[in-house]
């Protein structure tokens, strides 16, 4: 009988603990990494949190360094990267920062075929780890296909000083992921798509191991710990599952409504937090539970919170099918009309 297993592309390395981006050295060496010249991006807040930093301890490694701000997380800002990355023939970037920092260097990177090293700043989504980068092209969001990171340092007394807002923001994503594997689950049975089990686990157990915590107190240093090991995870089984399946469903939808009906979206991990409870009530599960997690974590479970008028959430709702409209979930399921979308929002406080 033939032996089959497949090969999964995960980081080399992962370090989450306070202070461990001191251990950078170490951490090379230790994984017997060593490069000739790095791309170290950040932006003007980062830069000063972290990115000085590791342009000083990468320089006592005798590794040439080249600095780039972001600006901008564009199509035409990645090709600016891109450029200098050819031109001073560097063979890793290293992403300081939140998304528009870490999702700049991913793509860019994967495109130009060289290492990218994770150092996140702040908590805010899973884009800390995820083989997805969402770049602006032509003026809307889009979800675009990178490669995982070779390794992360996730420094918790750095995302333990990130702004609060961020934090929630990181809550609302993993916790996201629930209603995602749901979707991905319908999605099996009555569309016969393909389903794995072991991407679905990894996403399920990340987001419950952080639901599951006791009157959580989210500075504490266990609870980032799991914060953030759960984000991991959540871009982990999106590499495993060759989608982001795992942790993008209905609850995405919505976001990715409100994206584009709004003129300044609000934080995405915010957004998809509240899909999550109004997508749970849609399938006729257990959305108390998600809310009274959401409240206790301070992250926004209604429209006044989130600073978004009523109507401009039922819009979104029903416009969010259009987002992405090959991939089947609850909101095509039931074919959500503005009657519905205005009763889940009401039923469930959103509105």
């Amino acid at each position: 009988m033939a032996l089959l297993s497949r090969i999964i592309d995960i980081p080399l390395f992962l370090e989450i603990g306070e202070n461990c981006l001191e251990n950078l050295t170490l951490i090379l060496s230790s994984n017997s990494l060593s490069f000739r010249k790095a791309v170290v991006l950040f932006d003007r807040t980062t830069y000063q949190i972290a990115g000085k930093r590791i342009y000083y301890l990468l320089g006592r490694m005798k590794t040439c360094i080249d600095r780039i701000c972001v600006e901008e997380c564009t199509i035409e800002f990645t090709e600016i990267v891109r450029e200098r990355i050819r031109e001073s023939g560097c063979d890793v970037v290293f992403g300081v920062g939140g998304g528009k920092v870490l999702d700049t260097g991913k793509y860019a990177a994967a495109l130009e075929r060289i290492s990218f090293i994770s150092v996140p700043t702040c908590p805010s989504n899973d884009g800390i780890a995820s083989p997805v980068a969402v770049i602006e092209k032509n003026g809307r969001k889009k979800s675009l296909g990178a490669k995982m990171p070779l390794g992360i340092i996730a420094d918790l007394g750095i995302i333990k000083a990130s702004p609060l807002r961020n934090i929630r923001a990181g809550i609302g994503d993993l916790i996201s992921n629930l209603s995602a594997v749901e979707d991905w689950k319908l999605a099996s049975r009555k569309r016969a798509e393909k389903f794995d089990n072991f991407a679905a686990l990894l996403s399920v157990n990340a987001s419950e191991a952080l639901l599951n915590i006791g009157g959580p107190n989210i500075l504490d240093f266990n609870f980032l710990r799991k914060l953030v090991e759960g984000l991991v995870m959540g871009g982990v089984a999106m590499g495993i599952a060759g989608s982001s399946r795992p942790c993008s469903g209905a609850e995405h939808k919505f976001s990715h409504g409100l994206d584009a009906i709004l003129a300044g979206p609000t934080l995405h991990g915010e957004q998809v937090a509240i899909g999550t409870i109004v997508t749970t009530y849609l399938r006729g599960g257990d959305y108390k539970k998600i809310v009274s997690f959401l409240k206790v974590t301070g992250v926004p479970v209604n429209s006044r919170q989130l600073g978004v008028p009523e109507e401009k959430m039922v819009e979104a709702l029903v416009y969010a099918p259009k987002t992405r409209p090959e991939r089947f979930t609850i909101l095509e399921d039931i074919k959500i009309d503005e009657k519905m979308a205005r009763d889940a929002l009401i039923k469930t406080g959103v509105i």
